[in-house]
């Protein structure tokens, strides 16, 4: 993974390459960044140019030995820890599932925790963790004298999966042995338990900016600049989510939130029953995606409310129906309605029952939505 395969992030980039040209590598680091911003690319592309035999000023060669083993994730002192879901063969480390891991992040180097999840359990029902076992593992790794590389290197993906176990790093993390590179790639600082955070420099990284994302969809997925300007609004500068839109088709989005929307609007316990098992039908990831999208769109009716017509950036299909269809709410009602859909997006990531956790949600759309109507 070299600096130059990743998506924007030109000012992180920079900071990078100027901590290795000027020796002030920090032996523990969190890249933290939102889903789909490049967190976990920079930090493999960061690694590759730390360990580069022939680094330029702006990137590593991609050519040398340790190039080519990096871009293939097979250097031998390149070292990955991830959330894992114990199997039936009793696998726990990340190494048991490392050929998984190979196969995955090279093909979606922007793969987001869901995906990886539904990567080990397709029904989405069992909870990833990193173990104790896993802390002691990292510990040996690292004990080890390196092989070939400058730096011996860990990375460690979504630490907010540690939880008290993640204690046993705190001596390593604070004292790691020479020319060890240790680096945590998280979303969220405050699901990170407190103790690690204080013992790692902190790499604040941004979402992609709209252009970039539509820049990368007109090259990659060959779309025209119209939806893919759209599309870039929706992921709100998530490039895993901007992905997922794509795949599956925003028609697909628009007509299961239409037909959702309409069926609480006139308490229609069968539309409703029909909607959700169209949308949990789908799968997770699908799901995960689609309420982004009935948030972009609830958004959509905000503005059109309260603002501007002329910001609202939407396909004329989807304008014609937040007009129609906004004398359904007011700024109380999407306010609640809003956090409601965040909360069950929360409890579907956690491998709540899908049908139960979106008809709770659709009744409670319907109950505020009524009240407004009947004003």
């Amino acid at each position: 993974m070299q600096f130059i395969d990743i998506v924007g992030q030109a000012e992180i980039k920079q900071r990078l390459i100027q901590s290795v040209q000027t020796g002030r590598i920090s032996h523990t680091q969190i890249f933290l960044g939102p889903e789909g911003s490049g967190a976990l690319a920079l930090a493999v592309a960061y690694a590759q140019y730390i360990n580069c035999q022939q680094p330029t000023d702006t990137d590593s060669c991609g050519q040398c030995a340790s190039c080519i083993k990096i871009q293939k994730l097979i250097h031998p002192d390149l070292h990955f820890t991830f959330p894992t879901i114990t199997n039936p063969e009793k696998k726990r480390l990340s190494n048991d599932f490392i050929e998984e891991w190979r196969k995955v992040f090279t093909t979606n180097p922007y793969i987001s925790e869901l995906q990886w999840l539904l990567q080990l359990d397709e029904e989405g029902k069992k909870q990833g963790n990193i173990t104790a076992e896993e802390c002691r593992d990292i510990i040996r790794k690292l004990g080890l004298k390196s092989y070939e590389a400058k730096y011996k290197t860990v990375i460690i993906w979504l630490p907010e999966y540690l939880k008290q176990e993640g204690n046993i790093l705190l001596k390593l993390l604070e004292e790691p042995p020479e020319k060890t590179l240790i680096i945590l790639v998280a979303q969220d600082a405050d699901k990170v338990i407190a103790t690690i955070l204080s013992r790692a420099q902190t790499l604040k990284i941004p979402s992609l900016k709209d252009e970039e994302i539509t820049e990368t969809l007109i090259k990659n997925a060959g779309i025209e600049l119209a939806e893919a300007e759209t599309i870039a609004r929706v992921s709100e500068g998530n490039l895993s989510l901007a992905n997922s839109l794509t795949g599956a088709g925003r028609s697909d989005y628009h007509d299961l939130f239409v037909d959702w929307m309409r069926a609480c609007y006139g308490r229609k316990i069968d539309g409703m029953n029909i909607a959700i098992e169209k949308i949990i039908g789908t799968g997770r990831e699908f799901i995960k995606s689609f309420t982004g999208y009935s948030l972009h769109m609830l958004r959509a009716v905000f503005l059109y409310q309260n603002a501007d017509h002329r910001l609202i950036k939407l396909s004329e299909q989807e304008r014609q129906f937040i007009e129609k269809f906004s004398i359904a709410f007011n700024n109380d009602n999407i306010e609640h309605i809003t956090k409601a859909l965040n909360q069950s997006t929360f409890h579907l990531e956690r491998n709540a029952d899908l049908r139960i956790t979106f008809l709770n949600l659709s009744l409670y759309i319907a109950q505020r939505m009524i009240k407004t109507k009947q004003a």
